[in-house]
């Protein structure tokens, strides 16, 4: 067509562009359970709390406590068919103990990170709250109570409780977390922005103490909001869409036409895409959920738009292993056992890699879950953004010196966790890469889950 310009470009090279701007990692909330030295809390009136939280105690904290109200326009109104639960003020309230500072400083940690906030955040003590049988409160949001408050932190003190999850919705999503927590040794924390709506369902059955922190950002600028990448989200589905099409028909690069993705027929795109990650992980931390940072932030983005694309996504361990020829250059040996005392290579240069070895392993689903895949190997132009492993350092290296009529030589191993995707219905093809030894026991497993299911 006149006047429009067509340029092909790789599915590696567009999926890098769009997530170049994902940087920011966080949800809309976040909720843990951690270890508790269980603190000591005075309640006006009451006395020394014991932990777990027992019956009569709750009963006591009752008759000291007052019906919780609630925000009616530019009034508060106590309404039981609205909000259904007992507060106490926090000046009211005394906590400490030897470990409660850390442990409170643990958890806002643990919060701020799940809700992507960077800079110095304190929580404050808003009030205590006493959920018996029947209580609740409808969906609502909460107000900005004191200045620099972004998110409201609920931890929940161990009593024996039932029902009472807390709901909350952000847009077009919604979470229901158990804050029921019996075990005397745990706490359970659940964090989310002050601007959600939500709701606190019944209690059917006990009592339940929870303390509600205000969580307030020191300094200057625009109160932290959950990240968002719905623009981010649509281009990357319309992109692997766009891919995984022109995959199954032996075309694989993306063209972009008039602002529209459409194919490029030219066969030369890759079978699957893998996108390493910025973080090192071990094998025993490769899992969805201990993704760090903008790891945590990509990951999330294309568990969101990989399945609406028709394709599946994968964690897994990158290992490489490269030989080849070095030039020694220095006036004595250097080796891999010179390098765990700490000396450097600066006598040894590569000269050339001659042989290698790229495969993908310790394979794990968004639901972490291991999965019986094997040794896949790591194609050309599969990596995006093309270069991402160029210049990167080895985790181990080895230099040898020359030997009669062999040269110096080199060997250095290099490992990172990547994110990895392909076509749902191209599985198979992916994995047959790899040959009868990986191929083979797939099958097997499948077959052996069909026959179970």
């Amino acid at each position: 067509m006149v006047g429009k310009r067509r340029c092909a470009v790789s599915i590696t090279e567009e999926l890098a562009k769009i997530l170049a701007h994902v940087n920011r990692p966080g949800d809309f909330f976040t909720m843990c359970r951690i270890k508790l030295l269980a603190p000591r809390i005075e309640v006006e009136g009451v006395g020394q709390i014991s932990l777990p939280l027992l019956a009569a105690q709750a009963r006591q904290l009752i008759k000291v406590a007052t019906r919780a109200p609630y925000g009616r326009g530019v009034e508060t109104v106590v309404d039981t068919k609205v909000r259904r639960t007992w507060q106490i003020e926090a000046s009211r309230v005394a906590i400490g103990g030897k470990h409660w500072a850390q442990t409170l400083s643990s958890v806002v940690a643990r919060s701020v990170e799940g809700l992507g906030v960077t800079g110095p955040v304190t929580a404050l003590l808003y009030k205590l709250l006493i959920y018996d049988k029947g209580s609740f409160f409808v969906s609502h949001r909460d107000t900005e109570k004191v200045l620099g408050m972004f998110a409201t932190l609920v931890l929940a003190l161990p009593s024996q409780s039932e029902g009472g999850e807390l709901v909350v919705r952000h847009k077009d999503r919604a979470a229901r977390l158990e804050l029921k927590c019996d075990e005397p040794s745990e706490i359970a924390f659940a964090a989310f922005y002050a601007d959600c709506v939500h709701e606190v369902l019944p209690v059917t059955a006990g009592c339940r103490a929870t303390l509600v922190f205000n969580l307030v950002r020191q300094g200057k600028g625009a109160a932290p909001a959950p990240p968002a990448y719905e623009d981010e989200v649509v281009q990357v589905a319309a992109l692997l869409a766009a891919w995984a099409a022109a995959d199954n028909a032996g075309n694989n690069q993306i063209a972009r036409q008039g602002g529209e993705i459409d194919a490029a027929l030219n066969n030369e795109g890759p079978e699957k895409i893998v996108w390493p990650l910025e973080h090192a992980y071990t094998p025993a931390e490769l899992a969805f959920d201990k993704l760090k940072g903008a790891d945590a932030a990509v990951a999330k983005l294309l568990a969101t738009a990989a399945p609406r694309a028709g394709c599946d996504l994968h964690l897994a361990l990158l290992s490489i292993w490269e030989s080849g020829s070095a030039e020694y250059s220095g006036s004595y040996r250097r080796s891999w056992h010179d390098a765990d005392e700490g000396n450097d290579h600066d006598e040894f240069e590569v000269i050339e890699v001659l042989d290698w070895d790229r495969s993908l392993s310790e394979w794990r689903r968004p639901d972490n879950a291991p999965m019986m895949l094997g040794k896949l190997p790591l194609e050309d132009g599969e990596v995006s953004p093309p270069g991402a492993l160029d210049g990167i350092d080895p985790d181990e290296e080895e230099f040898r010196e020359a030997t009669g009529n062999e040269g110096a030589s080199f060997e250095r191993t290099y490992s990172r966790a990547t994110l990895v995707i392909w076509p749902s219905n191209r599985t198979l093809v992916v994995i047959n890469r790899a040959g009868p030894k990986v191929t083979l026991p797939y099958l097997e497993d499948l077959i052996a889950r069909w026959q179970a299911a």
